[in-house]
């Protein structure tokens, strides 16, 4: 799959230089833009895809459900938290969402507002919060804005112990490495009831995880393996999708060169304070990426 390459340092080097002077090249906001947004696009791609499980096609990029097994599943989406769904908006989310969204952009709890960051968070409605209070009540709070429409939305219930593990023993479809027949988990090993099979269930399980699973599009019949596809994003993955999520966001809404170098400005501000992030965007050793965005900070 072509995935979009870095940026290269010294187009953003000329950006600044030229803005220094007051100078704001469209031509080259432009280049440098959609390098960062096509780059952006990418990454958040591949995050969705390590969170839903579903798999562009390399060559029609349809997405291709991938046959997750769910022994390694804690819950939809492969993680320990649980879905639901807003009331106000009927968008899907999960808790961290919520929290996340306000640890990003601070908001009033009572109003939804954007507090205005001093020495502590400010609200027009005249509430204040210190920064370690704000972070405790967001860590607390069982009633948060949902980060789609500020409806304010209760966290979800987790299902009781014993209904989960039911259900996972219930809809997990175990088959016999040996003669695919039924297979059981038990006792700490996985049993065959067909050929007597049986082997500890941990190594079971790191076979799986080594296993290449294929997968074929339904569009257009392509079939490719899942480890190549992995393979192909290693320089894409990241555990924070969420700059590369908003520069998306952003950058279709401006208008103007301005507006233009204000995002690229606000996407290296970004990069620069979350430095292991910076070279999944920019094309150069880590080392060199810091010492740049540390030298365009310093000339701000």
């Amino acid at each position: 799959m072509d995935w979009a390459p870095r940026v290269k340092p010294i187009k953003i080097r000329r950006l600044y230089r030229y803005a220094r002077l007051g100078i704001y090249d469209d031509t080259l906001l432009q280049d440098v833009g959609w390098e960062l947004y096509a780059r952006c696009t990418d990454i958040a791609t591949v995050a969705d895809v390590y969170r839903g499980g579903r798999v562009p096609c390399p060559k029609c990029r349809t997405k291709v459900t991938r046959r997750i097994d769910p022994l390694f599943s804690k819950g939809e989406g492969g993680t320990h938290e649980h879905w639901f769904r807003c009331p106000h908006c009927d968008k899907r989310l999960l808790w961290r969402d919520c929290r996340q969204a306000l640890r990003n952009t601070p908001r009033c709890f009572t109003c939804h507002a954007a507090l205005l960051k001093t020495d502590v968070l400010r609200c027009t409605c005249g509430k204040t919060w210190s920064q370690e209070a704000y972070k405790q009540s967001v860590r607390t709070r069982v009633l948060l804005p949902c980060p789609h429409c500020f409806g304010l939305v209760r966290r979800p219930d987790p299902p009781p112990m014993d209904q989960t593990t039911q259900k996972r023993r219930s809809e997990s479809e175990l088959k016999c490495p040996k003669c695919q027949g039924i297979a059981v988990h038990q006792h700490g090993n996985i049993e065959c009831t067909v050929c007597s099979y049986k082997r500890r269930w941990r190594d079971y399980r790191k076979s799986l995880k080594k296993k290449d699973e294929k997968l074929e599009c339904p569009n257009c019949q392509y079939t490719f393996r899942w480890q190549a596809w992995r393979k192909s994003t290693r320089s894409l993955r990241t555990g924070n999708p969420g700059p590369a999520r908003e520069f998306v966001k952003k950058w279709l809404t401006c208008r103007t060169p301005q507006q233009r170098m204000i995002q690229i400005d606000i996407l290296l501000q970004t990069l620069h304070g979350r430095g292991p992030l910076a070279p999944l965007f920019i094309d150069s050793g880590e080392h060199k990426i810091r010492q740049m965005l540390d030298d365009l900070a310093s000339q701000r």
